[in-house]
């Protein structure tokens, strides 16, 4: 597959081997995946009073009858103001896992996808040198890559992770830590060689 290549400062095209991420996208897989990655995030800590928990006296507001209203037990019940909450929601653990493998399948949709729509570029190496944001900014505007991007590399030094860490939308992950939310949650990828090829070794039983 002709994928862009970004080889010595130049831009170009380079024959890929991607075979190893499907000719299809699994659409159901990957909504799938991003659900139980946004349930994840989610803290769950939301917490409302019941009647039972209203720090309000017992004391009945008016008489229960004479007085031509509903009878009211005491002002803690749900259509008083101030009163509890008639089924709140309650702190709870939205967190679920999916199976390793469908995961491993979700992740290799999504890269596939990205291949697909000409959002993905491989590049030899990725900012070498001392930590500087603004020369990262540049070296990606030289590459095309524009809006948030997500950098992937076997491991990232130190000094592109102090680079990208104040630039808005640019996200460092290393190929073990890589999953499908992290890719579709940028616009674009850029992924060096190395990296590429050890998602192909990690990933060689599906070839």
């Amino acid at each position: 597959m002709q994928v862009p290549n970004w080889k010595s400062g130049a831009k170009g095209s380079a024959e890929v081997d991607v075979a190893f991420l499907g000719d299809r996208v699994l659409n159901r897989t990957l909504h799938a995946a991003v659900i139980m990655y946004e349930a994840n995030k989610r803290q769950g800590t939301v917490s409302t009073l019941t009647r039972a928990f209203v720090a309000r006296a017992k004391k009945p507001l008016f008489s229960q009858k004479g007085t031509g209203r509903a009878r009211v037990r005491h002002p803690q019940v749900v259509q008083c103001r101030g009163g509890g909450t008639a089924k709140g929601p309650h702190p709870r653990d939205y967190s679920w896992r999916m199976p390793k493998k469908a995961l491993r399948v979700a992740m290799r949709a999504a890269l596939a996808s990205k291949f697909r729509d000409d959002q993905a570029l491989v590049a030899d190496s990725v900012h070498s040198g001392k930590p500087n944001s603004k020369a990262l900014r540049g070296l990606l505007s030289g590459m095309g890559l524009t809006g948030s991007c997500l950098i992937v590399d076997t491991t990232p030094t130190r000094e592109l992770i102090l680079s990208a860490r104040n630039l808005p939308g640019i996200t460092v992950c290393a190929v073990r830590d890589l999953n499908a939310y992290a890719v579709l949650s940028h616009k674009t990828l850029l992924i060096t060689t190395q990296g590429l090829e050890d998602l192909r070794k990690a990933h060689a039983d599906v070839c």
